[in-house]
């Protein structure tokens, strides 16, 4: 079978003068369905639309020169117009051509994408093995697909079935590295916070969380946490090292480290063969998982930097969202990275339900006042998948599926997809500029990303400058 995988991209006019400062990032979910497929013997390209800025036609053109005979889409809720746009153009072009969904948003609405649109079947959950199962039956000629555990397809007499759900793979450790030769890797960057080194990939070293988060997505694929051997984890640090010339890894999942015991493993390994002086890493993790002791081997193996999904600076809000720790827990973890030699990444949310124009104020003074080295403040979008999504979609206050404008940073007042009922849109955007350059104008600030982190360009410098003002 031959397949095609597509990343699509997104309009990115919906982020205004933001949009410069969005990279294309290392799409691990199709690189990981890409070598299973590859394993499995099946002829597989990909295509990122998204980081080469291609227009639909352009990504139709290169289908129809390989004529695959499975297209696959990843699917995020702000990708979701083009994504669609793309599986329709294809279908025309295309006829025989099978196309497959996946990922966060095609899993929440797989019924109308699969009665609306030319998408013929939906992955739900982690794709890869649904996927293979799926392009071996087609191999067949099957028409019966009731046996494949996390798919959803249009039966014979024109009802959607979505089948019983696939249990989590176990084993992560038995995937095949993904199949990162398939992609522009070279091309692909983090975010200007996250940026240390180039090239740069992904690794994950685990999946599922046990937190609860209410604004995450990652919700709808359950809280079972499931964790890699450490020593295989190195292994392909090694690899993607040896193979591609990466010199930064950033670990995709939602917490790392979450298992102390675990994380030592990784960093005496790292360090053993030598790769903390060849490679630098970061990861997310919570003000809630580290310590003095874990930040000090975490340094030394090679982590430059942790972000943190602080997301406000009242309590309150933090308990309304189910963060289970508090402003003062943050501002030990943020002291500790200091004085151990990590970068600290703030991630913030200005908008969250509940929230009021002085409890915003006081998420930008919290912020300026516990000596991050980073600060990101993004307009609080419910993102399909969450419990927060499912909450004000029960109230009546999502109305909106114009899903491009899903996005955290929105320009456009009109288009705001929520909004707390005691500020107004204007606000929120006005907050969220104000925040950045409260954060970043300060002498210090700029004295320390001039002289002592040095991680920001030039480019990124003007493009985060005229977010900031325009």
């Amino acid at each position: 079978m031959k397949v095609l995988l597509v990343n699509p991209a997104m309009n990115m006019k919906t982020l205004g003068k933001f949009q410069g400062l969005l990279e294309p990032m290392p799409v691990i979910g199709l690189a990981y369905i890409a070598a299973v497929l590859q394993e499995d013997g099946h002829e597989v390209q990909a295509i990122d639309q998204f980081t080469f800025g291609m227009g639909v036609p352009e990504v139709i053109e290169q289908a129809k020169a390989f004529r695959p005979d499975v297209l696959g889409i990843g699917m995020l809720t702000p990708s979701t117009p083009v994504s669609i746009a793309i599986a329709n153009q294809a279908k025309a072009a295309l006829p025989a051509v099978h196309i497959v969904a996946g990922n966060v948003h095609a899993d929440i609405f797989y019924r109308e994408l699969l009665t609306e649109s030319a998408i013929d079947f939906v992955v739900h959950g982690e794709g890869e093995y649904t996927i293979q199962e799926l392009c071996r039956a087609l191999g067949r000629g099957d028409t019966d697909f009731s046996g494949i555990n996390g798919l959803s397809y249009i039966d014979g007499n024109g009802e959607v079935c979505k089948n019983a759900a696939r249990p989590v793979i176990e084993d992560l450790d038995a995937l095949p590295y993904p199949a990162w030769n398939l992609f522009p890797y070279t091309r692909y960057g983090l975010l200007p916070f996250a940026d240390v080194a180039h090239p740069v990939l992904s690794m994950t070293g685990s999946r599922g969380c046990p937190y609860r988060c209410e604004f995450c997505s990652l919700l709808y694929t359950g809280s079972n946490y499931r964790k890699r051997d450490p020593i295989k984890l190195v292994d392909e640090y090694e690899f993607l090292h040896e193979r591609y010339g990466v010199k930064q890894i950033g670990f995709v999942d939602p917490i790392f480290p979450l298992n102390k015991k675990i994380l030592f493993k990784f960093c005496e390994e790292l360090m053993a063969r030598g790769l903390h002086k060849k490679l630098v890493w970061l990861s997310e993790t919570r003000v809630d998982r580290i310590d003095r002791e874990s930040l000090r081997i975490m340094r030394a193996s090679g982590c430059r930097r942790l972000l943190f999904g602080i997301e406000s600076g009242v309590d309150l809000l933090l308990e309304n969202v189910n963060k289970t720790f508090t402003t003062e827990t943050t501002r030990k973890a943020v002291r500790m990275c200091r004085e151990e030699g990590i970068d600290s990444v703030g991630l913030f949310m200005i908008g969250l339900p509940g929230e009021t124009p002085e409890m915003t104020r006081q998420t930008i003074d919290f912020a300026k006042s516990i000596d991050l080295d980073f600060a990101k403040f993004a307009i609080t979008v419910p993102f399909p998948g969450s419990q927060m999504f499912e909450d004000l979609r029960r109230e009546g206050r999502l109305n909106r599926d114009d899903w491009e404008n899903w996005t955290t940073f929105q320009p456009d007042p009109d288009k705001m997809v929520f909004v707390p009922r005691d500020v107004s849109p204007e606000y929120l955007i006005k907050m969220q500029k104000q925040g950045l350059r409260e954060f970043y104008l300060r002498p210090h600030m700029i004295k320390r990303h001039l002289v002592d982190i040095r991680t920001i360009n030039t480019r990124q410098v003007w493009h985060g400058v005229k977010g900031m003002f325009f």
